[in-house]
């Protein structure tokens, strides 16, 4: 390949030592190559689009022909911000958990963290039961109520923006995620805080407050009725949201400024709601993810799980509606002191 740079100069290189070289180079790197020798546009592109497939299956993620916005460049570096951003990505896969045996059955005693920055999540109280096979062929950590998984402090606490992608199914008042420890704020998850009493509370997300009940949340309309389900939370201020298998069921809300210190799996941070249900995976990310890269996500997590997901970017109304006749749970309950 002949090549002429932009002082003139002109020389030959072979285009396999070229690919070999502009592959091992970054997003930007290949967009200077761009800018300094016309020759390279091409090459440069096929390469980005080489790497963008490999770092898309890296996060088992299935690129969608409908999100492709921009140049493979341009792609390329969206999604390296992305991998960057991972800061935990935890799955009910046996490969990536230490089990246990008791009797005839296993539980879950570490959960590795994928993300390579080591957030590995050990067990805190009762070890989850390890059950495989559950959805789609692939393991999930069944929680009873009394099981607890625990990241370790986080080098310091991550301001937001946060994404937390997370498959699981819940049923009742029950906390899915929270921050680490009764000595944290809040950064919650859950199906609960609502404006009156219902036996599945709806889908709730809040990083406001400490011990009392939130001034600031989140909430949808998706029920806790122990359906599987993927919950995407973008903790974001004023600018938050929350889509449930690929629904927006809230956005723009403000859900708080806490920042988050670490995770508690199983339960909210003071130890009082716990979940009952299961957990298939966990992703969290330092940064609001784009709208393309979180639907390729969001729609790779429901197809690995088989489950139903779509696509709109309606907010629908959210049904306060509640039943005439209730009854007391013999649980705690929870308020919250704004629906918003």
């Amino acid at each position: 390949m002949q090549l002429r740079l932009r002082s003139g100069a002109e020389f030959f290189l072979d285009g396999l030592v070229i690919d070999s070289i502009l592959f091992h180079l970054s997003s930007a790197d290949l967009c200077a190559a761009c800018a300094t020798c016309k020759s390279l546009v091409w090459p440069t592109q096929a390469v980005a689009h080489r790497q963008l497939n490999l770092l898309a299956e890296s996060l088992q993620c299935s690129l969608l022909r409908h999100c492709e916005r921009g140049t493979w460049i341009a792609q390329l570096c969206e999604w390296e911000k992305v991998k960057a951003a991972n800061l935990v990505w935890l799955q009910g896969d046996r490969s990536t958990c230490v089990l246990v045996t008791q009797g005839d059955q296993q539980f879950v005693k570490c959960c590795i963290d994928q993300s390579g920055h080591a957030n590995s999540a050990h067990v805190y109280m009762r070890m989850p039961l390890y059950k495989p096979d559950e959805i789609n062929g692939l393991g999930v950590l069944e929680f009873d109520g009394a099981s607890v998984l625990k990241t370790r402090p986080f080098a310091e606490p991550i301001p937001q923006p946060v994404t937390l992608m997370v498959v699981a199914r819940a049923r009742g008042d029950t906390t899915i995620v929270d921050s680490l420890g009764p000595n944290s704020s809040r950064f919650e998850l859950c199906h609960g805080y609502p404006s009156g009493w219902h036996p599945s509370p709806e889908i709730c997300m809040t990083a406001s407050g400490h011990d009392s009940s939130p001034k600031h949340s989140v909430r949808g309309s998706t029920r806790g009725t122990g359906d599987w389900h993927v919950y995407t939370a973008v903790f974001d201020k004023r600018h938050s949201e929350i889509f449930v298998d690929g629904y927006c069921e809230s956005s723009g809300k403000n859900v708080g400024a806490n920042s988050l210190d670490g995770l508690s799996i199983g339960c909210d941070h003071n130890g009082i709601f716990f979940l009952i249900g299961s957990l298939a995976e966990i992703r969290l990310y330092r940064t609001h993810i784009p709208p393309q890269q979180r639907i390729q996500l969001e729609a790779s997590l429901a197809q690995r799980y088989g489950i139903t997901y779509s696509v709109t970017k309606e907010v629908p109304s959210v049904s306060k509606a509640i039943g005439r006749f209730t009854c007391a749970p013999l649980r705690a309950s929870r308020t919250s002191d704004d629906a918003d």
